[in-house]
């Protein structure tokens, strides 16, 4: 008997991305100058990883396939249209967005299908990391790390490791996803996979972000009942699809009041612990609209905090589709979904319970999008999980394959 061994990855692909996910997420500017430092430092590695990347994608014969490729196109249009139409200065960061993106394209395109177990190991403890230290920090300054003044008047000045406290949802979602198909491929890390999950809900629920506990306890449940759900998940995305885009239509886009479905009302109300404007989100979202459809096609760029005062009444849309709507219309809107749904069709064309974890984690982003703004970069991030989810599943056959 024979078995099928794993190779390993050098242990510099954990430092990327400790690095990548890391500078990602964390936001600490209250540190001022130490910040800039940890930023400058932090961006000077990314850059040898991404000319180390590149060389190795050379050197191995690896082209860009379809994915890589309408990514590569869709982050370059971004670019145009979002940031050089855009009335503030940028600088290098659409480069520097633009640099990340591709880093993690280009450990996919080069190792994600050969090493998909290895790697998500390495993203599961990175992941890890970040929602332990959160939670010892929570512990230590339960007020929050430092006061946004920009914020004060304008909603939740308070910040946390990850920013504002709705973020610390969408890494803990991340997290446990990342963690998940690694365990589901490899029966290991059931134990931390379970304190995870505790850690991450107590988290959200200690910020008081009902929208990121609900969607956490979703997810937590999907994952026990993944056998079962695996057989009907393309019922399962139909159905969401069509009661998300009716919610997004008549809810946000036509500003119908969601007082007038009773059922819906209560669950707001008791289960979210909110009001039926969303915490006065419908506002935000009828002047998204009306702004949006003043230039439906290309949008207005990417703007400060100033434009959306003077245009939305508030900080910004705390809508993801609606920022999207903002900063390039129509335009980059749909190519981004264009990007989603060739991501989703590519895992299910070998569906098990990797794929189907995946999948669902994005619906649960989904959900939480309605309510809040992303930062693009972590979203694509799921969406990639999503795509090489596949190749995670051709590991975990073979993984466990005994050749006679």
């Amino acid at each position: 008997m024979e078995k099928v061994i794993n190779k390993s990855l050098p242990i510099w692909h954990l430092l990327l991305y400790f690095c990548l996910i890391g500078f990602t997420f964390i936001n600490v500017p209250k540190l001022g100058t130490t910040y800039v430092l940890y930023a400058r430092l932090i961006q000077a590695v990314e850059l040898i990883f991404f000319i180390v990347l590149l060389i190795q994608n050379f050197k191995r014969g690896i082209r860009l396939h379809g994915y890589t490729t309408l990514v590569n196109a869709w982050w370059l249009f971004y670019t145009i249209i979002a940031y050089y139409f855009a009335l503030s200065t940028v600088g290098l960061t659409p480069f520097f967005n633009w640099m990340n993106i591709m880093i993690f394209l280009l450990l996919g395109n080069c190792y994600w299908k050969e090493y998909m177990i290895e790697s998500s190991k390495y993203i599961a403890i990175v992941f890890s990391c970040l929602i332990y230290l959160n939670a010892v920090l929570l512990m230590l300054y339960p007020e929050g790390l430092w006061i946004d003044e920009e914020w004060i008047g304008r909603g939740n000045p308070v910040r946390y490791l990850f920013g504002n406290y709705n973020m610390i949802g969408f890494v803990c979602l991340l997290g446990i996803i990342i963690h998940a198909l690694y365990t589901f491929a490899t029966g290991k890390g059931r134990l931390n996979l379970l304190i995870l999950i505790l850690v991450s809900v107590a988290s959200v629920v200690f910020v008081g972000s009902m929208t990121s506990t609900v969607s956490l306890g979703i997810l937590s449940l999907c994952i026990l009942l993944k056998n079962i759900i695996s057989k009907r998940i393309k019922v399962i995305i139909v159905v969401f699809t069509v009661l998300y885009i009716l919610f997004f239509l008549f809810i946000i886009w036509y500003g119908s009041s969601i007082e007038e479905i009773s059922l819906a009302t209560q669950f707001i109300e008791v289960t979210l612990s909110k009001d039926t404007t969303f915490s006065n989100r419908t506002e935000l979202w009828a002047n998204a609209v009306y702004k949006i459809k003043q230039n439906p096609w290309i949008g207005f760029g990417v703007q400060n905090v100033e434009w959306n005062d003077n245009y939305l009444g508030g900080s910004g849309p705390h809508n993801f589709w609606l920022m999207l709507l903002l900063q390039g219309g129509y335009l980059l809107c749909f190519s981004f979904i264009a990007i989603v749904f060739f991501a989703i069709k590519h895992a299910l064309q070998t569906p098990n319970n990797t794929t189907v974890i995946c999948i669902l984690g994005l619906l649960t982003l989904f959900v939480m999008s309605l309510f809040e703004a992303y930062n693009i970069i972590q979203f694509f991030l799921l969406v990639q999980l999503v795509y090489y989810s596949q190749f995670l599943n051709e590991k975990e056959e073979s993984s466990l394959e005994l050749i006679s």
